[in-house]
């Protein structure tokens, strides 16, 4: 390798190229890491981080102001599909206010099945939200204190949200 005048070596181009492509892929191996490890610390994309409704009967007497009760299973593939976008849109909305609460239908009917007392059932409910099942997802608005309206399926849900968050969501901004 040639040296200069004042005894610096002169840089191979090769070696100055090879050098470049070690110092992109140790910066892109160091933001993979940074983003890995966020993913794993953010605790808002699992259902257990939220505030869950544990019978059917408290799905329309939860609170006299406005909210909404998301309908979900963990075995539900539409649920799964929308998963990441519903929990990040009502992570978001949350931070305001307590608006969204859960509702594991699995863990609802295990608790209506298990008690053997008469309870407000997932028929009862049903009735009176006017619809013929408890299906998943789903969204039950409560606005007010009184029942409002059912958003069933993925695309109305993701209407729903984007109408949230963008505060143009008629009922909830009377």
């Amino acid at each position: 390798m040639a040296t200069y005048k004042k005894g610096y070596k002169k840089e191979n181009p090769q070696l100055a190229i090879l050098k470049t492509i070690v110092a992109i892929l140790v910066a892109v191996g160091i933001f993979l890491l940074i983003a890995f490890i966020y993913d794993k610390s953010t605790d808002w994309k699992d259902y257990s981080s939220y505030e869950h409704i544990e019978t059917y009967d408290k799905v329309l007497t939860n609170n006299d102001g406005n909210y909404v009760v998301y309908f979900y299973s963990e075995t539900c593939s539409a649920c799964s599909e929308i998963k990441d976008e519903v929990l990040g849109s009502i992570n978001d909305i949350n931070k305001d206010s307590d608006l969204f609460y859960f509702a594991d239908t699995a863990s609802i009917y295990a608790a209506e099945v298990g008690d053997g007392e008469e309870q407000f059932t997932k028929d009862d409910l049903a009735a009176v939200i006017n619809i013929e099942e408890i299906l998943t997802p789903m969204m039950v608005v409560v606005v007010d204190g009184q029942f409002e309206e059912v958003i069933q399926g993925r695309l109305n849900i993701r209407d729903f949200l984007d109408q949230v968050e963008n505060d143009t969501y008629a009922p909830f901004n009377n």
